[in-house]
């Protein structure tokens, strides 16, 4: 294997004679902190990352390595810089995401993760052989999470030999990749598409998700739960997930201000089905007494939980004084949970974050429960990182530590495997998915199609919505119902094109693959 020492060595001596250099990039930071010894070379940065997910995480990380190549080649850090060039392959390919499916390990050093690295590398190599470059790098080494052996290790594995491992972090680091970024105000992030800490999960420890916890005075069946998530938890989606074998359910988050108004577009949020065993209605404002007078609300003696919003971290609802707002007003979110736990005799639980201003939420944790709160859900990023960066475990450990009432895990759980690792390793009573359900409701555990899940959800949300609202809700999900699979792209385009819900149950019910 390569040393470091050598590896650096021998880059630093081939760059006399490198005049095109082929360079790997899968985010600006790494990128910046690289460029310190790329001087006087041409380069061509190769932007391929398929495991970044979402897209809107991908579009910003590609945005943002665009934005530091734009201002190389116009001069604003020096003038000593070659020619920067930016190639963006492909993304979704087959042959990558057959490399790392498939392996039940998660995080920078894990064995899926071993494997993106290495096609990444083997895809770049083989650009760089059939476009006249006679070496390729890459910034990969450049994270903090990285080390260049293992790089090293998986360049000799592809077999390149005019691979370049390269350590640029002794030189430049993380210091100057920060310097640079600030300085043009580059999107930053600490994300492996990889996701969760490696943790090999033994056999039959996922059991533990289908045992029963309590909150209160309620018994929740198992602990996988839906998320509330604004815009796609609608009544028709809570019951597919319910269906699927969700512990409980979250409704989107309504305002208590709205219902306490008597909105009927807000009352439409409360709707329910048979299949929701447990359910719970996610409140947000800022005001104990409309707190109080909403719980009180016949429409709201159907729900078996009472969840009070203190962790939105969207500026419309924070501007108002709600959701994260609160974290920064600890006496405040303390009055809102007492007064809603006098004016109903249901559980109360509180869903937060990392922190709002400050990283609070150990100190948050524990005003709640002497609050009165049952339970808490925990949101491992700050107000800032939105849901930008890896959801910190750690600090949910230490919440679970600090307070005697369960303590529910959300953000980043995509799958069963992650769910059991993350009980295990933060000692939590249950897990929270959001984003992981949408379009995979068969993460709570009872496998169903796509097609019959979006037919039930057409089917109960046009009784409670009509066609219109309903042809507008069940789109939005579509794109993360039908995917993967050969004929996926053709039965997107049919449905998103479809004018009437009729049309689209027409399609559905006569294709006869196996969607």
């Amino acid at each position: 294997m390569i040393s470091k020492q050598n590896a650096n060595e021998e880059f630093k001596n081939k760059k006399a004679g490198i005049d095109r250099l082929l360079l790997l990039v899968c985010c600006a930071p790494c990128l910046a902190s690289a460029v310190g010894k790329l001087k006087g070379i041409d380069v061509t940065c190769y932007f391929y990352n398929p495991n970044i997910m979402p897209m809107a995480e991908w579009n910003k990380r590609l945005n943002s390595v665009k934005k530091l190549i734009e201002a190389i080649n116009a001069g604003r850090l020096g003038d000593e810089f070659g020619k920067f060039d930016l190639v963006v392959p492909a993304q979704n390919d087959n042959e990558f995401f057959d490399a790392i499916s498939g392996v039940e390990f998660y995080g920078e050093h894990s064995i899926r993760c071993t494997n993106c690295i290495a096609k990444r590398l083997k895809k770049t190599a083989e650009y760089a052989a059939s476009h006249d470059f006679c070496y390729f790098a890459t910034t990969l080494t450049s994270s903090a999470q990285k080390s260049v052996e293992l790089i090293n290790s998986i360049g000799e594995m592809v077999g390149k030999e005019h691979y370049v491992p390269s350590d640029f972090k002794k030189d430049a680091g993380a210091l100057e990749s920060k310097r640079i970024c600030d300085l043009l105000g580059i999107y930053r992030q600490n994300y492996c598409g990889c996701g969760l800490p490696e943790k090999q999960i033994k056999s039959g420890f996922e059991d533990i998700l289908s045992t029963p916890f309590m909150i209160g005075n309620v018994k929740v069946p198992n602990r996988l739960l839906l998320a509330p998530m604004a815009g796609y938890s609608d009544v028709g989606f809570r019951a597919v997930t319910a269906i699927c074998g969700a512990g409980y359910t979250t409704t989107e988050m309504v305002s208590a201000k709205a219902l306490a108004m008597g909105s009927k577009k807000t009352k439409e949020l409360l709707e329910t089905t048979s299949n929701e065993k447990v359910k719970a209605i996610q409140l947000f404002g800022n005001d104990p007494n409309v707190f109080a007078a909403a719980v009180r609300m016949p429409d709201l003696q159907k729900f078996d939980i009472i969840d009070i919003n203190m962790g939105c971290p969207m500026p419309k609802i924070v501007k108002n004084g709600d959701g994260s707002a609160l974290m920064d007003s600890p006496e405040k979110a303390s009055e809102i949970i007492k007064a809603v736990k006098a004016a109903t005799d249901k559980p109360v639980t509180v869903k937060f974050r990392k922190g709002g201003q400050s990283e609070n939420a150990i100190e948050f944790a524990k005003m709640c429960e002497s609050a009165g709160a049952d339970a808490i859900i925990v949101h491992g990023r700050t107000r800032d990182e939105l849901y930008i960066g890896d959801n910190d475990f750690n600090i949910i450990k230490r919440i679970v530590e600090s307070v005697s009432i369960p303590v529910i895990v959300s953000g980043d759980i995509k799958t069963r495997k992650q769910a059991a690792w993350a009980l295990h390793f933060a000692g939590a009573a249950a897990v929270m998915i959001g984003r992981g359900a949408i379009g995979n409701p068969s993460v709570f555990g009872r496998k169903i199609s796509s097609k019959d899940a979006v037919l039930t959800q057409i089917k109960i949300d046009k009784e409670v919505f009509g066609e219109k609202r309903t042809l507008i809700e069940v789109k939005k999900h579509i794109v993360a119902y039908f995917k993967g699979f050969g004929c996926a792209v053709k039965i997107r385009k049919q449905i998103l094109e479809a004018q009437t819900i009729a049309e689209i149950e027409l399609l559905l019910k006569n294709n006869n693959e196996n969607i």
